[in-house]
């Protein structure tokens, strides 16, 4: 929020009176010479009435006096600061440092009064204000324009990163290039040299959007919060690899930012066949009974908000074994009565998003959702007996993470893991550790 239509460069000045009368008197000096027909004294006389009524004070620090004066054709203000603060109630001891004089009519008048008060629902702004050690930094803080320096910035490096980008896809034949949350002013542009390589437009709103299509381009939905970027990177990558998007043998360059900021600032090049080898011996096509993807998905999904979330503000920990039922259940036994038995199977399906907080909650219990590779949810709770123990299992693992890992060793099964300790999300398969975000 700013006040730029009410003030201008010579309406900002530093006060050089300590009392509030003489600092009303310079702010009343400078508003004068803007209003045609009216002197600095009349002005001022209005506001000394107005403040009889009651102090215009509104917070330590900061005062808004204000006068309607008839005949303006619409409200101006005067901001003065002042070094020393100004003694401006008797009944307080307190100083004013910023005040806001505010004149004009009827119309515009209590407008100009909530946008200014408006100023200070920032609680940083009072502070940034006073720092200020020029009139031309607390002009520009007070209208905006010391925030659209850096949306130039932004749009400037993301611009230039971009288009380094498409040029270094050319350079080495990759086949795709990922921008992640890109501004859309850069998405158009990149738009307008569409052909080789692709693009993909990674969003990480929620589902909802049309993807692999449209007159946008491709566009991959990430529904998994809370990931820095290294982690939003390889998921995302994972995600695409799964709905064809990116395919084995390309090479592929993602660009991205913080997940907090809207500046592209980062470009990474990607192996598909060495990084993401694991990939292509995962059964994602629901064939033979195995997982199928919108349920691989579906369980990574809610795994990273687990890991991000946590529950009740305390760490969670989770296991998901994901199909190949028929062998997983032979190493299953309850260790609590199963929370699902008795439901019709379309009323357990980890695809539907109204079990999510019902599946986030039963995660506190020990033990591991056993999950079909259809998505219905067999059991929750469940203690897994795996008979070998599993070799070559990273140091540090602890017993969820064992039987992760060896359920997939015994059977063909995809197995995801929360830590509760590190909240981080492993996936397991063979046997073995293939990711980790």
């Amino acid at each position: 929020m700013s006040i730029s239509r009410y003030i201008d460069r010579n309406r900002v000045l530093f006060l050089r009176n300590k009392s509030k009368r003489g600092a009303l008197s310079e702010l009343c000096g400078v508003m004068a010479k803007h209003i045609r027909g009216v002197g600095k004294n009349a002005i001022l006389s209005a506001v000394l009435e107005r403040e009889e009524l009651l102090t215009t004070k509104i917070a330590p620090g900061i005062a808004i006096p204000h006068a309607r004066i008839p005949g303006m054709e619409k409200t101006l203000i005067a901001v003065g600061k002042s070094a020393g603060g100004v003694t401006y109630d008797a009944k307080d001891d307190s100083k004013v440092r910023l005040i806001f004089l505010i004149v004009g009519d009827d119309n515009t008048h209590l407008r100009a009064l909530s946008e200014v008060a408006g100023l200070f629902q920032d609680p940083a702004f009072l502070e940034r204000a006073l720092k200020t050690s020029s009139k031309r930094d607390f002009y520009d803080l007070l209208t905006g324009a010391s925030a659209k320096e850096p949306r130039i910035r932004t749009v400037k490096i993301s611009k230039a990163v971009s288009e380094q980008a498409l040029q270094l896809a050319n350079l080495i034949n990759a086949a795709a290039v990922i921008v992640h949350d890109p501004p859309d002013s850069i998405k158009k542009r990149l738009l307008a040299t569409a052909g080789d390589p692709r693009l993909v437009f990674a969003s990480s709103a929620k589902p909802g959007e049309q993807e692999n299509g449209g007159q946008d381009g491709l566009q991959l939905t990430v529904p998994f919060r809370g990931l820095n970027r290294a982690s939003h990177i390889e998921i995302s990558l994972l995600l695409a690899l799964s709905k064809g998007l990116v395919k084995k043998g390309e090479k592929v360059i993602s660009v991205f930012g913080m997940s907090s900021a809207s500046t592209l600032d980062t470009i990474a090049v990607t192996d598909i066949d060495k990084e993401f080898k694991m990939f292509f011996s995962m059964p994602l096509d629901g064939s033979h009974g195995n997982t199928e993807q919108p349920v691989f998905i579906r369980a990574l999904q809610l795994a990273t908000e687990l890991a991000a979330e946590g529950r009740e503000g305390k760490a969670a920990g989770a296991l998901f074994v994901l199909g190949d039922y028929k062998n997983v259940s032979q190493h299953c036994h309850q260790m609590v009565i199963n929370p699902f038995k008795g439901y019709d199977e379309h009323e357990r399906n980890i695809i539907d998003p109204g079990l999510a907080e019902t599946i986030k909650e039963f995660a506190r219990i020990d033990g591991a959702f056993i999950i079909r590779g259809n998505g219905v949810i067999a059991s929750a709770g469940t203690y897994l007996r795996i008979d070998q123990p599993v070799k070559n299992l990273p140091s540090g693992l602890g017993a969820r993470h064992a039987a992760a890992a060896g359920i997939t060793a015994t059977t063909t099964a995809l197995s995801v893991a929360v830590s509760e300790s590190t909240r981080k999300v492993s996936l397991f398969k063979s046997g073995e550790r293939i990711m980790e975000v």
